[in-house]
Formats: C-alpha cells, structure tokens, sequence
C-alpha cells in the first residue's frame, strides 16, 4: 500500500519561534554580539516573527467595514481564530453530517454512520461491506476507536484486459470540511485507490495539519488553494512524469483549477466524483425542503440528514446564505470564502460582478480578460470523466457535474437548466471544454443516490476502467 499525506511549507503554517524581547543596551561588549546576533536570528528578511496567535487572529481578523458587511462570515472567521482545532472538527463533523464530505467509512456504510453526538457506540456496517469492526464508545469529542480489519477486494484478475503495472501514480482531493489527514474517509479512499492501481497514491492537503486543511476549504481562496496545491505536486518526485487525479466534490475545483493554470506535471486522467467545476447557483441544505419535517429555525436539511449540531449549522447557513444572497462578488468574499469562488449567480443583473470578481469565471474564461494558457492546459489532459449523483440534494443544479448551467438568459434562469452542448463556455469553447469533448476525451458515469454517496462496487470500476491501462 503506497499511500502519502502530502508535505510541504503552505500558508497557514505557524511560526514557532518566539518573539525576542530585549529592552535595554547591555554595556557590555561580548554581550553585545550576543544580542546583535539574537537580533539576526530572529528576524526574517527584516521582519520580526509573529507570535503564532497573533498570526490567527491577523488571518481570520475583519475589520470595521469587512464585519459590517459580511457579520455571519466574520463570526465564523472569529471562531476559527478562537480555537481553530477545535473548530475544524466541528466543520468536519457538520460537513460530514450534512454530506458535502465522504463518510467515515472505518466505521461502515454511509447509511450506518448517522449517530447522534452522544451516542455511546458506532452502528455495526453490513455484512457484504468488506469491514469487519470492533467498536468502542466514544470519547468525551465524539471520537471513535475503532480495530479494523480491510479487504478491499482488489484481485488483479477481476479485469485481465487491464494491466495496473502499467498505471501512472494518483492524486486525491477532498471535498468541503474534510481533510487528507482523516483516517476514516480520504486516506481511506487513497489507500483503496492505491490498491486498486497497485501504484503511489497521495492525498494532497493545502494545510499542514488536520485543523487548517479542513479551514482552508472555507477560508481560504480557490486560488489559493490551487497555488499550494501546485506547489505540493512539484514538489513530490513520484508525481514528476504526471498522475490520474481523482476529486470529491469541492476538491474537484482544486483539481480542475491546477489543470488550467499549471498542469506540469500533467494530469492525464481526471475523475471528477460530483465535481462543482460549473459552480453552483443554490445552497439546497440551507433551505426549507418539503420532504422533511427536520427543521430548524425555519431552515431544513435536505433529505433528512438531521445535524446532530443546530446551532452551528444555523451559523454556517447564516454565512453561506449571506454569500448567496448579495455578497459573493467583492474583494472580500472572493479572499475569505472559498465557496464564494464558485458561486454563480445565474441572474442576469449579476453578470458584470460575476465577470469582475469571480474566480471561477476566470479560470474558465469567462471574467472580462481572456488567457489562452488556459485552454492550452486543459488540452493536456488526456481524459476527463464526470459522475453525476442522480438524487443530489447538495450540488444545485446537479447538472453541473457534467457542465450543465442554469439558463442566464430565461426569464427564470432557476427553472431553465441548460445542458453541457448549449451553454456559452462550450459553444464558444471558452478554455477548451468543446474542443476535449470533440476529441473523445469525455466521459460520464452515474450512480443513483445522493451527493457523495456512491458504492464501492461503482468506485472501483471507475478506478479500473479510467486509471489503468488497456
């Protein structure tokens, strides 16, 4: 099993040297080479260092007008500042809970992993799922301990007409609220992919440690998320002659966002597993649903995935609603919230913001300056496949995993979904999504179920039939 976290020096990272206070001159000669050189030490490229939680509060701090307009992100970026450990587990738990993450599938299948805060021991997963468990009651967080004994049923002759030796190395990306160090979900699945191909598979984190990958995802730009990605596959000799990637719904943008502005190494085989490539236009989990009774304070979640947390789900909400509703396109939102990188107003009033602010209009060409490096890089890839989750509550609309939009020019654009073939960026091949189409690079898969909640039987054929070789 090859399997890697990811390394690498990324913002966020804190520094652990501790501020040198010298308050007098010593009179002394040999002290004072001491200081002078203690001075040195301390300082980098002129200035001093930042004690670690000064550097928190300084990167998750708004100002006067920033709070003003954006009060439910802010309170968000205080928590964060306040105690970010504790806070990305909370994000993880929520994110998990809701679905915008994979399961935890130590503990079973997704169905099974549905447990309230205070319960006092895992459901047992089924028995054709190949895990068996041991379960243990939760500690005082909520954590599970768990013995696990996998079989991941990865017999090399299941599909003799492929060969996995012959297999380029992958790269995962997870989605929003998880994080390439959970044991139970992303390593995980890159241990399974790894086994799969029988090659190196990594998880590539944009943080260093559990608690800023996970606040990254919200907190940090796309853009940014995309740079220090870049920065950690050049920096991973395995992955040099290029890699199959496979992403997990907001990863996906990570993944699609490297393709277009570096793509070296190459990404041959890009699977995108109910990819926001196209963005998305709703926040369906944050709305009333008339297919539950599970309401809190006049907002349900979708398809009755209680949150065993309502109070912080109405905290995000607040966030993301705020976002949706009027502040996606400023300076702000676009460096402070990863969501609202991909947001797509389909409204026609908005247009000039989206084409202004939006970092996804300009990784797909659509902002008000072109870049012909774009589609230069997506014609790199040699293939992409898009999987659409048929009963996705999370992605809106669900079409856009395979490049579907609402209708910006309908008189309801909310009701009006255009496929792939009929929006504006593949007629006019905007940052080459016709041309790879044209080509026979595309594919697309299907599985019936929810966002994220597709079954190992249709991840491996994904895996075989995509990642290895004829």
């Amino acid at each position: 099993m090859m399997h890697d976290v990811g390394t690498g020096c990324v913002a966020g990272k804190f520094s652990q040297i501790y501020r040198l206070n010298i308050s007098v001159w010593l009179t002394s000669f040999p002290m004072v080479l001491i200081t002078v050189f203690l001075s040195i030490l301390y300082t980098v490229s002129g200035q001093e260092s930042v004690d670690p939680s000064q550097e928190i509060q300084s990167r998750y701090q708004c100002n006067g007008l920033e709070l003003s307009q954006h009060p439910n992100h802010c309170h968000l970026m205080d928590l964060a500042a306040q105690d970010p450990q504790q806070f990305a587990a909370d994000l993880h738990r929520w994110s998990r809970d809701i679905g915008l993450a994979l399961p935890d599938y130590t503990i079973g299948t997704w169905e099974q992993i549905r447990s309230d805060e205070e319960a006092a021991f895992a459901k047992v997963p089924r028995e054709e799922e190949d895990l068996t468990i041991t379960a243990k009651p939760m500690d005082a967080r909520g954590q599970l301990l768990t013995t696990i004994k996998r079989n991941l049923r990865t017999d090399p002759n299941r599909n003799p007409k492929r060969d996995p030796s012959a297999s380029l190395p992958s790269v995962t990306a997870h989605g929003m609220g998880d994080s390439c160090f959970n044991e139970g979900s992303m390593q995980y699945i890159t241990d399974r992919v790894a086994d799969l191909t029988h090659q190196y598979a990594t998880c590539i984190p944009t943080g260093d440690n559990h608690h800023d990958d996970v606040l990254n995802g919200y907190f940090m730009s796309m853009n940014e998320n995309i740079d220090i990605f870049a920065q950690k596959v050049k920096a991973d000799p395995k992955l040099s002659n290029g890699f199959n990637a496979v992403g997990f719904s907001q990863g996906n943008n990570v993944l699609r966002g490297y393709i277009a502005k570096y793509n070296d190494p190459p990404v041959h085989t890009f699977l995108s597993i109910n990819g926001v490539n196209a963005g998305i236009s709703a926040v369906p989990y944050c709305i009333p649903s008339m297919s539950t009774n599970n309401t809190f304070r006049n907002e349900t979640v979708a398809d009755s995935r209680l949150s065993p947390n309502p109070r912080l789900h109405n905290k995000i909400c607040d966030a993301l609603m705020e976002v949706a509703s009027h502040r996606a396109y400023s300076e702000f939102s676009q460096t402070h919230s990863f969501q609202a990188n991909y947001w797509r107003d389909p409204r026609r009033v908005e247009k000039l913001d989206y084409q202004t602010y939006s970092q996804l209009a300009e990784l797909g060409n659509e902002g008000l300056d072109q870049n012909e490096v774009l589609n230069d890089n997506f014609a790199k890839t040699q293939k992409f496949v898009w999987v659409l989750a048929t009963e996705d509550t999370i992605v809106w609309p669900k079409e856009g995993e395979q490049w579907g939009a609402p209708n910006s020019e309908a008189e309801d654009p909310f009701v009006d979904i255009l496929p792939m073939k009929d929006t504006e960026w593949y007629q006019k091949d905007l940052f080459g999504l016709k041309t790879a189409d044209e080509a026979g690079k595309f594919h697309y898969e299907e599985f019936a179920g929810d966002h994220l909640r597709f079954e190992f039987t249709d991840f491996d054929v994904w895996i075989r039939n995509y990642f290895l070789e004829d």
